[in-house]
C-alpha cells in the first residue's frame, strides 16, 4: 500500500496537489487548481468532491454521516459498482454493488495538462481474498480528469483464461438545491424497469420529476441527459460512452433506513448513474476490455 510520504514526494504538485488523511486514517487526493477543485479517496478511487471554479456549488453531494475505511462504502461523490450492480446476484450475501468501492487503488500517473487541468490514473487488480467474491482476474484503471468538467472512465481488463460478465456503474450522486425543484431530461419515451415495483417494466412520459421514492433502469439510454435544478438556476450536463443504460435514484423519506444518512438528505441529491446493468451486462473474452465514461459540466440554467 502506498503511504501518504511516498505519494507527496512522487505525485505531489505544488500549489496544484497535495495528499491528506482524511476520517479512520484513509488517504485523499487534493486538487486545487485555476480551473476548479476536487477531492478524490485512494479508497475506491472515488471522487468525494468537485467544484468548477465558475460555479457557486459542488457538483457532487457527500453525507457527512459517510463511513470511511475497513473495507465500508462511502456515501455520496462518485462510487464505482463493480463487478455487479445492485444485490449480488447470485443471492449469496456478498456486498450489494460489488467491491471495487470498498478497496484502496493504488495510484499510477499524474498528468498535468495545458489548460490547468489534472489527469489521475488509478488501478485495482486481483487480490487473495477476492475469491471469496469473485475468482476471474482482472484489472481495473480508473481514469479521473479534473478540469472545467468532470470526467471519469473506468476500464476493465480480463485478465483470466475464461469469460466473465459484469454488471457495473458509476454511481453519482448529484447535489441539487431541492429534489421537488428538480428535472432530468431527454428520457422521455424510454422504458425503464421500476425497481419501486418489483422490476416492473414501464415507459417514460415527459421530463423525470420527483414526488417520492425512485429507482428506476432506463433502457437503451441517450448518450446525452440533463438535470435541471431551478432552486440553484444550473443545469448539469450528463455525457456517457461505454453504456447503453442509466439508473435514477433517490430514496424519499427512504433514507431513514440507511444509517449513514440523516433523515432529510433526501432533499439535496438525486443519483443519475452511467451504467451497464440488466440487459446491458458487459461479457469480456480473455484479453479483452469495456471501457465506461461519464462526463460532468455544469452550466446557467436557460
Amino acid at each position: 500500500m502506498q503511504t501518504i510520504e511516498q505519494l507527496k514526494q512522487q505525485f505531489g504538485i505544488a500549489d496544484r496537489l497535495d495528499f491528506s488523511i482524511g476520517p479512520a486514517e484513509s488517504v485523499m487526493i487534493d486538487i486545487n487548481t485555476p480551473c476548479a477543485k476536487a477531492q478524490i479517496a485512494m479508497q475506491g478511487a472515488q471522487v468525494l468532491a468537485y467544484q468548477p471554479a465558475n460555479a457557486a456549488q459542488d457538483l457532487l453531494f457527500l453525507s457527512p454521516l459517510s463511513r470511511y475505511g475497513d473495507r465500508r462504502a462511502i456515501r455520496g461523490g462518485v462510487p464505482i459498482c463493480w463487478p455487479w450492480f445492485g444485490d449480488d446476484p447470485s443471492g449469496t450475501g456478498r456486498p450489494a454493488h460489488g467491491f471495487a468501492r470498498n478497496r484502496v487503488w493504488q495510484l499510477v500517473t499524474v498528468q498535468q495538462k495545458e489548460n490547468d487541468g489534472i489527469v489521475l490514473t488509478l488501478c485495482l487488480t486481483k487480490e487473495a481474498q477476492d475469491d471469496e467474491l469473485w475468482r476471474c482476474n482482472y484489472q481495473l484503471t480508473m481514469t479521473i480528469e479534473i478540469s472545467d468538467q468532470l470526467s471519469v472512465s473506468l476500464t476493465t481488463e480480463n485478465r483470466d483464461s475464461e469469460s466473465f460478465v459484469v454488471s457495473q456503474a458509476l454511481h453519482t450522486y448529484f447535489a441539487v438545491g431541492d429534489i421537488q425543484q428538480t428535472t432530468i431530461k431527454e428520457l422521455d419515451g424510454h422504458h425503464y424497469l421500476d425497481k419501486v415495483e418489483g422490476f416492473r417494466e414501464k415507459q417514460q412520459q415527459g421530463d423525470i420529476i420527483f414526488s417520492g421514492e425512485t429507482d428506476r433502469i432506463y433502457l437503451n439510454s441517450p448518450d446525452n441527459l440533463f438535470i435541471e435544478d431551478q432552486e440553484w438556476s444550473r443545469r448539469i450536463a450528463i455525457t456517457a460512452m461505454g453504456s447503453r443504460s442509466t439508473v435514477v435514484w433517490n430514496p424519499w423519506e427512504q433514507v431513514s433506513a440507511l444509517t449513514d444518512m440523516h433523515p432529510d438528505a433526501y432533499r439535496y441529491f438525486v443519483c443519475v448513474e452511467t451504467a451497464n446493468a440488466a440487459s446491458d451486462s458487459i461479457t469480456l473474452s480473455p484479453g479483452q476490455s469495456h471501457t465506461l465514461t461519464a462526463s460532468y459540466r455544469i452550466l446557467p440554467l436557460e
